[in-house]
């Protein structure tokens, strides 16, 4: 009797342990199929994620396959479409908002104030002068080149390698909400980036300031969105149009990088909406910019495997003495766990090897091995017909540089060009500052045949902000300081093959081909500027470009004639 009663007992708890084990599976089944009896195609707005600690959660309700999976390739004609202006909303909690504000008080001081940031200073405004940094230099002194600025070195070409930073450390990322096209993202990390055009607007007590977004960023807080994505992209830069009251500067400079056959990012027109708890604001437009260790390189390259370095700094512009600089001036932006700068140190140590005197044809053997320098004088050209003056030769920033594993040469990548083509606000700073006479080497033998013209005095054009920064096409006022550029110049090969650069570049540059461009553009971007600055600033504006554009088509024409 009880050895029965003890077999039913048995049976009893193991059927109950089978009935638990049943209901577990199923509440397992429903949760992974959003409760619709397993239904696959009423589930998929709530799968699992895993994450690098092998967690599982639960996706947000909102997440689409095609429009927040890393799973897609990138949608270029969603994300970057070249016949609309996509509206984007930001919304950030109060509290998040508030610290934005903090931090960016810690990094450039109190908004509308001048010169109370560390280690930088306010760039001139219409009417003023220079001013020099107050109190402490603070980390600007690690950007300076050896001996610090020299004013000559501004007359003679343009800034002393150090290009100044305005900051000592990016802005902090804070968690937001992203609306588009009826979809949302959450936990978006969002910061302020920039420099120029984040001091100046905060300078100017304007919400109107420049964000970065990587939508994964918070992965690790918030695994339920590992691996989020903005069809396809991890991140987008949106530039506010600083010194441009076109917006249409980054777009033409990038869309004539790619037609010259340069790496160049893709742009787009973004209105963008900020919801920071005191309702919606609309900061009008912004250009969306493809960023460069995102998605460009492996579009461009195929691969993203080689190190993609972000001059910024004394060391970027690799002149005599910067050596060891170089690791500080170079932001890696991948392979971090590598921490090695060697092929940078490489291309240092040829550049300035002897044999650049000694023997040349051996000297540009070995720069090659390390440097595509046929791509970076065709940039050099590009750059001098979009009188492009914050950058290289002026300024030690606004580039990349890839390893192409291919190749095993450094490749030159440009970026942020706002300010081409006499580019600031209103266009107070952007007149020609005279003319400039120089000499491209004399070139011996059979060389000089090659060149329109042969060797001798040819003119170039100087403008930008004021006659800030040299835009001459025959660089011939910038100094050693630039290696890159100088020592290239003064090689009567590469000065040579300048020449067909820009050459090249004066057919890509036809001002009625551009003035059409920019009249579609316009056209689409009329409505949001005119509510935001007024319609005579848009017109002057836009009047401006095209006025400048075909002064400078004439310019090149000009100055290869005289060649």
């Amino acid at each position: 009797m009880k050895s029965t009663n003890i077999s039913l007992l048995l049976l009893v708890l193991l059927f109950l342990v089978l009935t638990a084990c049943s209901a577990a599976g199923a509440a397992d089944s429903t949760a992974a199929t959003g409760g619709n009896g397993g239904d696959p195609a009423e589930a998929s707005s709530l799968v699992t994620a895993t994450n690098s600690s092998s967690e599982t959660a639960v996706r947000p309700a909102n997440w689409s396959d095609a429009s927040h999976s890393s799973d897609v390739e990138p949608n270029y004609d969603v994300v970057f479409p070249d016949d609309k202006v996509n509206q984007i909303t930001i919304t950030i909690a109060p509290d998040d908002w508030a610290a934005m504000q903090t931090n960016l008080v810690e990094l450039l001081g109190e908004p509308g104030q001048q010169n109370q940031r560390r280690g930088g200073f306010a760039p001139p405004q219409a009417g003023e002068q220079m001013q020099p940094p107050a109190g402490d230099m603070g980390d600007m002194a690690d950007r300076m080149p050896p001996g610090g600025m020299v004013p000559g070195d501004m007359e003679q070409g343009g800034m002393a390698p150090g290009g100044i930073s305005f900051l000592s450390e990016n802005p902090m990322w804070v968690s937001a909400t992203i609306t588009f096209n009826g979809q949302t993202w959450t936990n978006v990390g969002v910061r302020y980036k920039g420099n120029s055009s984040l001091q100046t607007g905060w300078r100017s007590g304007s919400n109107k300031l420049p964000f970065k977004l990587d939508f994964d960023e918070f992965e690790d807080e918030y695994p339920e969105i590992n691996n989020q994505r903005f069809f396809g992209f991890k991140q987008l830069s949106l530039a506010n149009g600083f010194a441009d009251d076109t917006y249409m500067r980054d777009a033409l400079t990038y869309d004539l990088l790619a037609e010259a056959g340069l790496v160049a990012a893709e742009t787009a027109f973004y209105e963008v909406i900020l919801d920071y708890g005191a309702g919606p604001v609309n900061l009008g437009i912004y250009i969306a910019i493809e960023v460069v260790d995102d998605t460009v390189v492996e579009r461009v390259f195929g691969s993203d495997e080689g190190n993609i370095y972000e001059g910024d700094g004394a060391g970027a512009a690799l002149a005599a003495g910067t050596f060891d600089q170089i690791a500080a001036s170079f932001q890696k932006e991948n392979n971090e766990d590598a921490a090695d700068w060697s092929d940078l140190e490489a291309l240092y140590t040829v550049l300035h090897a002897d044999e650049r005197t000694a023997d040349p044809a051996a000297w540009r053997a070995d720069l090659e091995t390390f440097f595509d320098v046929d791509n970076f004088l065709k940039w050099l050209a590009l750059s001098a017909v979009l009188q492009h003056w914050d950058a290289y030769g002026n300024m030690s920033h606004n580039f990349y540089l890839y390893n192409n594993p291919e190749t095993g040469q450094l490749t030159w990548i440009s970026w942020d060009h706002n300010q081409v083509l006499g580019g600031m606000p209103g266009n107070a700073m952007g007149g020609f500052a005279g003319a400039v006479v120089g000499r491209l080497p004399d070139v011996p033998g059979d060389a000089a045949a090659e060149l329109p013209g042969g060797p001798g005095e040819i003119v170039g054009r100087q403008g930008g902000m004021g006659g800030f920064g040299s835009v001459s096409l025959d660089k011939a006022d910038v100094g050693d300081n630039w290696p890159l550029i100088r020592y290239l110049l003064d090689d009567p090969v590469y000065a040579a093959r300048y020449l067909e650069a820009l050459a090249a570049v004066d057919v890509l540059f036809d001002a009625d081909e551009l003035a059409a461009q920019y009249q579609a553009w316009a056209d689409l971007l009329a409505p949001y500027v005119i509510a935001e600055k007024g319609e005579t600033v848009w017109e002057t504006a836009v009047q401006q470009l095209i006025t400048r554009t075909y002064e400078q088509d004439q310019a090149v024409s000009d100055f290869l004639a005289a060649r």
